[in-house]
């Protein structure tokens, strides 16, 4: 624990100093305010009295009163106003800190995104920067604080020893009673905050289903409201019970401090009574050491509270740092820029998602040259949208090889990987800029070559009679205004997508899902133009619109079942044979019940 709160007091300093120097001059004015201000209300009655026991003269005390009352009032003014221009650094280094996870979403690895404990470890890291007086903006208050409080204790201490050392050591005896109340406190925080990350997790996951409208023709048209409602009202309910779990501790220690505090009070005043009357102490020091006991008290108290806050700072650090700073797979790893793509070729590949026992892929061998059309065919959940996500390097083989050109894909960064793919996939979402930056990802581009890849895709027309053509802005939860495209012609946009980045290797997963036959079949018209000189996977779980490829590879339970033509695997009479001819049965089924 104490390597954390060292590493990660370091960490948070630094941070500050290279985000928000400029608020270190507030920091140090208002340090002085906050110690001076109780010292100085504890100072002003104890000159009034001795002034009138000496007999000053009206004007002299005048004077000594304006003089501490100008101090105590400059102190006040300080306090608040140079609070605000640290909490306003704080913001700025608050929103830096959410940044740099925005950036770590962005660039980590997909399978720590797409997994449930890569979802966790981000919602955890979000305590730390996602709100105003999270950890990532209260560390710097809390410093000052600590900071005043030990000037606090030091002076209020060298003033009570001239009383008496044991009143020191009965304060100081309560205060680490206190400590060690709180740091168990601490601990108890961090216990829910944990909990509570996974719950709210889930939580939100139902939420945005709720408002999703997609899924609201489902949740509408089969009565699941009662069900969303009814799973929501459970994760509040646990959620709150770990809440309302942690409030009762809180108030536990909270009334033991009450306790301690209470004794402490009594005994210290007690004690300056008994010297008034034994005059030992004048009624002047009497009233001046009241004020500093109870100031000492005080400053004690927030020194074991200012250090508990920023061990809590340091622990919420932790948890955000342990999501920023997780390195990706392929950092540090070289661009590599390949002038063609030869072969791709899957080598004894393996995968196993998080958690997961059972291997999604297993022991998938096959290779790829370049100019040929392959198909990836197999029933739902044989594994073949992740043998794609796994060659488009989303996903790293568990064990085994992905070669491009013979080399190792774990070799070079993700960045120069990436730009071997041209992928359309059946999960996708278009981002809320307009048509061209969607289709192109840049911000000025090449006019004439994105016409020619819309209307390849079959979707110019469309785009042309748009007003505001392929500037026109896409997703209506962004803008009032933006295009509401059909399933179909979004399906069309996502291929102008591939077409326009021109990647050596083509994927189209699902591509047809959304199209109308006659879509579908200018697609299988176009298919050889799109793949020329390039190396094409083409997935899908109809068989029928698989012929114009020149292999077929059919996945069963995460491995290459079978592999060769149309012609060899239905000459084989296997998987592939039964699985065509089931199909086939349907669609004469169907064709017949149409016509009759």
């Amino acid at each position: 624990m104490k390597n954390i709160i060292k590493d990660n007091i370091r960490y948070l300093l630094s941070n500050w100093l290279k985000w928000d120097k400029k608020s270190l001059k507030f920091f140090f004015l208002w340090i002085p305010a906050l110690v001076l201000q109780p010292l100085v209300t504890a100072y002003i009655p104890k000159a009034m009295i001795d002034a009138i026991n000496k007999g000053v003269t009206v004007g002299n005390m005048t004077l000594i009163v304006a003089l501490l009352s100008l101090l105590l009032t400059l102190t006040i003014w300080l306090d608040p106003f140079m609070k605000e221009l640290v909490r306003g650094g704080a913001r700025i280094v608050r929103m830096r800190y959410a940044i740099l996870a925005f950036r770590k979403t962005l660039s980590a690895d997909y399978v720590d995104i797409e997994s449930l404990e890569g979802r966790e470890k981000q919602k955890r890291a979000e305590a730390f920067y996602n709100a105003r007086f999270s950890s990532g903006a209260a560390f710097v208050e809390r410093c000052a604080n600590f900071l005043v409080c030990i000037i606090g204790v030091i002076v209020s201490s060298i003033l009570i020893y001239k009383i008496n050392i044991l009143m020191i050591l009965l304060i100081l005896l309560t205060c680490v009673c206190e400590f060690l109340l709180l740091k168990l406190l601490n601990k108890k925080q961090k216990e829910t905050t944990d909990k509570y990350s996974k719950l709210v997790n889930k939580f939100e996951y139902f939420y945005k289903l709720s408002k999703d409208a997609e899924a609201s023709k489902d949740i509408k048209l089969y009565g699941f409201s009662d069900y969303l409602i009814k799973t929501a009202a459970k994760l509040i309910y646990k959620i709150e019970s770990i809440n309302a779990k942690f409030t009762k501790q809180s108030a536990a220690v909270s009334g033991v401090r009450a306790v301690l505090n209470l004794v402490r009070g009594l005994v210290a005043y007690a004690y300056l009574i008994c010297l008034v009357y034994n005059n030992r102490l004048s009624v002047s020091d009497f009233i001046f050491y009241f004020g500093i006991i109870t100031g000492f008290s005080n400053w004690i108290v927030n020194l074991v509270f200012s250090y508990s806050e920023i061990e809590r700072c340091c622990i919420d650090c932790a948890a955000y740092r342990d999501f920023v700073e997780d390195k990706s797979k392929d950092e540090d790893k070289p661009d590599v820029d390949f002038s063609e793509v030869k072969s791709v070729e899957f080598k004894n590949a393996t995968f196993f998602y998080p958690s997961n026992e059972t291997a999604a892929v297993k022991d998938m061998s096959f290779k790829v040259n370049k100019g040929e059309n392959i198909a990836i065919v197999g029933e739902n959940g044989a594994g073949k949208t992740t043998a794609v996500k796994l060659l488009c390097g989303l996903y790293y083989p568990t064990c085994g090889d992905i070669l491009i050109n013979g080399r190792n894909s774990r070799d070079f960064s993700s960045d120069s990987y990436f730009n071997l793919f041209s992928a359309v996939f059946q999960d996708y979402s278009f981002l809320p800029m307009t048509v061209a930056q969607n289709i192109t990802a840049e911000q000025d581009c090449d006019k004439d070559k994105l016409y020619a890849a819309l209307e390849q895709a079959g979707i110019l027309d469309k785009i042309i009679s748009l007003p505001e053509k392929e500037n026109t802005q896409m997703v209506k939860d962004v803008y009032k205004n933006a295009a509401d495209f059909s399933g179909g012609e979004k399906q069309k946009l996502l291929l102008a997508k591939a077409i326009y980045k021109n990647a050596p290797i083509l994927i189209l997963d699902e591509p047809t899902a959304a199209l109308d036959p006659i879509s579908e079949n200018e697609l299988y018209l176009k298919y050889n133009e799109l793949t020329k000189d390039k190396i094409s996977f083409f997935i899908s779980h109809r068989l029928s619109s698989t012929r114009f490829c020149d292999r077929i590879l059919f996945i069963k339970d995460g491995f290459v079942a079978e592999s060769g033509t149309h012609e060899q695997l239905m000459a084989l009479k296997g998987e592939y044979y039964r699985m065509y001819q089931t199909q086939s049965m349907y669609y004469k089924e169907m064709g017949a019940a149409v016509n009759g």
